[in-house]
């Protein structure tokens, strides 16, 4: 008699646990964000990643700093990245239920907030910082949501 719900309880327990561990970090499919990243995420950031390596002080003579409208095209496309972050901290486009996206697209927010004051001051010094913080979220977001072949 006490079978059946032992087995119940345990069969609760156990899904409610394996639920709770999906919540945290499980990755899965998200079409709408896969289409994000190949059609706006992945020719921003390379474009600012490229403007932020030419603009490094740290290249001396031969820093190349962009004109007014690569600046613009830098802040543009920071905003773009931004908005796609905040967009991927909404429950019917991101994984609100797990801690490392909300934690990675938080800091996607950041970094793209960070390059778009960058631009918008021209300090090439903060963009490069800014990217590089970018590149880290990507790498560290990408290692869990975009295994690399």
């Amino acid at each position: 008699m006490y079978r059946p719900a032992l087995i119940l309880a345990l069969v609760l327990i156990g899904g409610a646990g394996s639920t709770a561990a999906a919540r945290l970090d499980h990755p899965s499919p998200m079409p709408k964000v896969a289409v994000l990243m190949k059609s706006v995420v992945d020719r921003a950031s390379t474009d600012i990643f490229n403007i932020a390596g030419e603009a490094d002080p740290a290249n001396g003579a031969d820093q190349k700093l962009p004109d007014v409208k690569g600046w613009a095209a830098v802040q543009a496309d920071a905003a773009r990245l931004r908005s796609i972050a905040l967009a991927m901290q909404s429950p019917s486009t991101g994984k609100v239920g797990e801690i490392n996206w909300m934690v990675q697209s938080r800091a996607m927010a950041s970094a793209s907030a960070a390059i778009e004051q960058a631009a918008a001051l021209r300090a090439p010094g903060a963009l490069v910082n800014a990217a590089n913080d970018l590149s880290d979220t990507c790498s560290a977001c990408h290692a869990v949501y975009k295994k690399q072949k």
